[in-house]
């Protein structure tokens, strides 16, 4: 197994300069993720006059925004079910249609700028392996049908009607639109369309803090940067900057990719190239096909921290390709890698401005479903700080931070327990016996952000 090296198109070097000396600038964007360029890319696309500069720690794509698994599909917060009693209906359906809109956002942003990122539209299938399963799969499609969502946005799928590679699933949920891409290229090619636009990104420039004035300095180990906006899109990565928003844990998700399949193999998955599936359940598998005929497969372990590049249990990942189809049964991984997502305690983003400082923006928080809203809260922070956003502005994830979240030695450990038991309750049949041959967990690297 070629250790934590994801399939995606990316540079493992930094090609972009470091910060040097003192620069002044319009808005200063903190991250090369999705979010940050997007930001960036939006900006320059309103403003073109716009002096805007994104500041990253690593390299572009280094983080989250290069290490997921490309699945572009529409959830935010907790399920429709849950929204309803939560947030009530009004909150409910808002969540899910600005999820379709931030899909359709990323669609529309590749057409546009032809961003070269392998995108493959289709949809989403979210399968029941069991009786309780497919009983909130049933409520889950009476919330959206209670809510008036478009059938096409959530489907639900008899059992006779799911495609050959869903197993013995009892049924399905059909999400759309949705879609498969590769996100490190996707990110990539956004930092290219805004430096085509005028953009400049420093890689290597890691911000130490920022400055709080009538103007804000953020600093670097090179140099500093004064801008009117800044825009903090650093996602799992904030614990370091008194300026992120509260609230936010970073935990790291896995994901594993096989070797390239066979003809025989890619037959007993055909469809799966369009239509990614995930098994129902918090840390439940998910397949996805590449273009080149590999199998990603996530899920299966949740640690707690945003460092970390290794998969914590890559055993697991191998039992549920083993276990997904009787054709993969000899399967092996090429890699297997873990990167961050940024949990709230209520499901919900943040997405907004600093509660002391309006031109101090950020965007965190997706807890997992961070493809097209990262992008799509980018486009939006850009409009906010431009002054073109006509938007709503009560919806509950348009916030200055998340609630509160305990932290200590003590809570610390209960979360950790927690999620090994959200782990292994998701576990296919047979992992531990997989996990064997596969060597048990990889070591485990420390990397910085």
């Amino acid at each position: 197994m070629n250790s934590h090296l994801t399939p995606w198109a990316t540079s493992q070097e930094a090609t972009r300069p470091r910060l040097r000396g003192r620069r002044r600038c319009d808005v200063a964007v903190v991250g090369a993720g999705l979010t940050g360029l997007s930001t960036a890319l939006e900006l320059l696309t309103l403003n073109p006059e716009s002096r805007v500069v994104v500041l990253e720690a690593d390299r572009v794509a280094a983080g989250a925004s290069g290490r997921g698994t490309g699945l572009l599909g529409p959830r935010i917060g907790p399920p429709l079910q849950v929204a309803r009693r939560r947030f009530g209906d009004d909150v409910a359906r808002a969540a899910h249609l600005w999820s379709v809109a931030a899909v359709r956002h990323v669609l529309d942003l590749v057409e546009r700028h032809q961003l070269a990122c392998d995108l493959t539209p289709g949809g989403q299938l979210v399968v029941a392996r069991d009786e309780r399963a497919a009983e909130h799969q049933y409520q889950e499609r009476q919330a959206a049908l209670m809510l008036g969502l478009p059938p096409e946005y959530v489907e639900f799928v008899e059992r006779d009607q799911l495609p050959p590679y869903a197993g013995r699933s009892l049924s399905g949920l059909r999400y759309g639109p949705a879609a498969t891409l590769d996100p490190a290229a996707l990110t990539e090619q956004l930092a290219r369309a805004g430096e085509r636009l005028g953009l400049v990104v420093h890689e290597n420039s890691q911000v130490r803090r920022i400055r709080r004035g009538l103007l804000n300095t953020v600093v670097t180990d090179g140099g500093e940067l004064v801008a009117d906006h800044v825009v903090l899109a650093v996602n799992a990565y904030g614990g370091a900057l008194a300026a992120a928003p509260s609230g936010v844990l970073p935990v790291r998700v896995q994901a594993g990719v096989t070797h390239k399949l066979s003809e025989e193999q890619l037959a007993e998955l055909a469809g799966l190239d369009a239509e990614p599936l995930i098994e129902h359940g918090e840390v439940a598998p998910y397949f996805r096909l590449t273009p080149d005929g590999r199998l990603v497969v996530g899920g299966g372990a949740l640690e707690r921290g945003a460092h970390g590049c290794f998969a914590p249990h890559p055993g697991r990942l191998l039992a549920a390709a083993r276990a997904f189809s009787p054709a993969l049964a000899g399967i092996s991984l090429d890699a297997a890698w873990a990167g961050p997502i940024a949990v709230t305690r209520d499901g919900l983003p943040v997405l907004g401005e600093h509660r002391g400082d309006p031109w101090l923006h950020h965007a965190t928080g997706c807890n997992g479903h961070g493809l097209a809203l990262s992008v799509y809260h980018g486009s939006v922070l850009a409009r906010r700080i431009a002054g073109a956003d006509t938007g709503p502005s009560d919806l509950p994830w348009l916030r200055a931070s998340a609630p509160w979240l305990p932290r200590g030695r003590v809570t610390d450990r209960v979360l950790d327990r927690y999620l090994e038991h959200l782990a292994t309750a998701a576990a296919p049949s047979g992992s531990a016996q997989a996990a064997a041959e596969a060597g048990g967990p990889a070591p485990r690297t420390e990397i910085p952000s």
